[in-house]
């Protein structure tokens, strides 16, 4: 699993991730992704489209990190995902808790609504 942060817009934080999100995904972002995610006053858009598989293990990933933006009053939106990685998403209810996006522009969209 590889992370790549950028900021798009002046208060977002933008987090591009690219493989598996499953156990060993998850363990070797997770510091730096929850502290990317949740640090500081930035609302966070999380780019799944270079995700080819998610587990029980990348969805605590993100569902902590969302924990932990909610408690400082920001938002964390998901985009990007596809397929089978976007079926778990849904099947799991992941995106009643996070919301999910097809895209960059909308994500932003959404957190400016």
């Amino acid at each position: 699993m590889d992370m790549v942060v950028s900021e798009p817009e002046t208060g977002v934080t933008c987090i591009r991730l690219n493989g598996r999100l499953d156990a060993t995904g998850a363990d070797r972002i997770d510091l730096r992704f929850t502290s990317h995610a949740a640090a500081g006053t930035h609302h966070a858009v999380v780019d799944l489209t270079g995700v080819s598989f998610v587990a029980s293990m990348g969805l605590r990933l993100l569902i902590s990190a969302a924990r932990a933006i909610h408690i400082k009053g920001r938002q964390m939106v998901l985009f990007g995902a596809t397929g089978p990685v976007r079926e778990v998403l849904e099947q799991t209810a992941i995106d009643q808790i996070i919301p999910l996006v097809d895209s960059e522009a909308r994500a932003l969209e959404r957190l400016r609504d």
